[in-house]
């Protein structure tokens, strides 16, 4: 892919950003959550379209396919979690991890990582670090599950 993209690829890229920060922001405020109940947690994740989570012993565990992304949840308790968001096809390379201690964006987690996930970490990183209002792509997104 040459430097300049098109309208279509930068639309592309910003419906993207525009789900995947809040989506990321409501996915480990949830697993932050010093009061959230396991079963209280599993409903959540449900509305946001993760169905085949597993509760044994206190740990939930699922990885399921979300948009373009993978999408990998182990909690262990309260605060104890590792959250992992891979980029798939259009955005492999991309990758985000985040535990109770901190987050790491990665754009170069695959052999051969596409352009569009450097400019996705780009625009990630620019947004996620301020303060980001629901959008419509992610309203959409936990309505219908596009």
């Amino acid at each position: 892919m040459n430097n300049s993209i098109d309208q279509n690829e930068k639309n592309y890229l910003c419906n993207t950003v525009e789900f995947l920060v809040p989506f990321t922001k409501t996915l480990v405020d949830l697993l932050s959550s010093s009061t959230i109940k396991e079963w209280m947690l599993l409903r959540e994740l449900k509305n946001l379209h993760i169905n085949n989570a597993s509760l044994s012993d206190g740990t939930i565990n699922t990885t399921t396919e979300v948009k373009d992304f993978s999408v990998s949840i182990l909690y262990v308790g309260i605060r104890n979690f590792i959250l992992t968001i891979r980029g798939m096809n259009h955005y492999n390379g991309f990758c985000i991890i985040v535990t109770n201690k901190g987050i790491v964006v990665n754009d170069n987690s695959a052999d051969s990582p596409t352009e569009e996930a450097k400019l996705l970490k780009k625009d990630f990183l620019g947004n996620y670090k301020s303060p980001y209002l629901i959008t419509d792509a992610f309203l959409k997104f936990r309505n219908q599950g596009r």
